[in-house]
């Protein structure tokens, strides 16, 4: 090669590299655009991208993001293809892909190192813009939501305790005084004294027998709108049970005295009451019924499906209730509750997601192993 060769090839590599940062330089402009539709800034990015392969006037790219798919003018799908992954949160989310439509004559590979990492960086530019365009659009929505959350939690609480048969005045006293407890505090503690009966308005809690060895038995995984401490109203005034807040939770305290000369003087609530506490019995008892008559894998079942009906009314059962909480509900130690979901995993009945989460995959099945005990 003459010396007039390569000053032309260092010539030609140079005016690929520009083109190649021009292209980046480009994308960057477009994907600092998070108001505009995501439809409009993604053409733009596809409309850039050919300008920084070599063969631009035959090349064409698409952008596939969840159920998002999008192409240049005469996109088709050739041998002649390079993608790269658009990651979000450690999720494959989508692809960028970059095709040659017609056959290509060249001493060098198709595509070079250089195009292969230019790919790669639009992709890893394309995940961080739909990753702060996520967080974006919280914050936006935090912000406009929290001026009204707390008035909207309060109004909840509220309304709930007037469909209890309450008066405003009544309420009013019942939500007097709030306490917050964070993630794994102990809300009530077992054999201590009780003046008061709480409410939980936010967040989650479990009710739970202690044993000995650190063993105990949850009986009842507490939502928002239930009471904690009722069955001590009366009677010993102690309590039966100690009680933990899963999350970070927001109870109402109620006087004992207080609840006593509410439901002395508000037949409405007074029945209600009963109602709520009936219903709640009923399903303490149906739990004990599984311990006594069930194997271990149909109370693991059960659990499970009590977990996904009554707690989240979801297939995804959140990884705050730990494996040593699932044990305690079924009655099984923690090896054996791991083991058996161990089973349950492997067999497609359910799976692990986001390293906690229990996702139920096979619902049928599980309730036919709850059935058959």
């Amino acid at each position: 090669m003459t010396e007039e060769q390569n000053i032309n090839s260092l010539i030609n590599n140079l005016d690929e590299r520009t083109k190649e940062l021009h292209c980046i330089y480009q994308v960057d402009e477009v994907l600092n655009d998070f108001e505009s539709d995501i439809e409009l800034v993604l053409n733009k990015v596809i409309a850039i991208i050919p300008d920084g392969l070599r063969f631009t006037n035959i090349c064409k790219a698409k952008i596939v993001y969840e159920d998002l798919e999008l192409r240049s003018d005469g996109y088709k799908e050739t041998e002649l293809k390079l993608s790269s992954n658009v990651i979000v949160d450690n999720k494959v989310l989508g692809e960028i892909s970059v095709v040659y439509v017609k056959p290509i004559k060249t001493e060098k590979r198709i595509f070079l190192t250089e195009e292969i990492t230019l790919v790669n960086t639009i992709a890893s530019k394309l995940s961080n813009f739909f990753l702060l365009r996520k967080l974006r659009q919280t914050i936006k929505e935090m912000g406009t939501r929290n001026g009204v959350q707390a008035a909207t939690r309060e109004d909840g609480i509220s309304n709930w305790l007037k469909n209890m048969g309450l008066t405003d005045n009544e309420v009013e006293k019942f939500t007097h005084v709030k306490i917050k407890f964070k993630k794994g505090e102990n809300m009530c503690k077992q054999g201590s004294i009780t003046s008061y009966i709480m409410l939980l308005s936010e967040g989650l809690s479990k009710n739970y027998l202690e044993g000995v060895q650190e063993r105990g038995f949850n009986f009842s995984i507490v939502k928002p709108y239930d009471f904690i401490g009722l069955s001590s109203l009366y009677g010993s005034a102690l309590y039966n049970f100690s009680g933990a807040a899963l999350t970070p939770c927001n109870v109402f305290m109620i006087d004992n005295n207080l609840f006593k000369n509410t439901i002395q003087n508000n037949p409405s609530f007074n029945l209600n009451v009963l109602n709520w506490y009936c219903n709640t019995t009923e399903r303490h008892l149906k739990r004990l019924s599984c311990i006594a008559n069930k194997q271990s894998l149909g109370r693991m079942a059960e659990i499970l499906l009590y977990l996904k009906d009554d707690i989240f009314g979801s297939n995804i059962i959140k990884g705050y209730i730990s494996r040593k909480d699932i044990a305690e509900l079924a009655a099984l130690s923690t090896e054996s509750a791991v083991r058996i979901l161990s089973e349950l995993k492997k067999d497609n009945i359910i799976n692990i997601i986001n390293n906690n989460d229990i996702e139920i995959v096979d619902e049928k099945l599980l309730k036919t192993l709850s059935l058959a005990g």
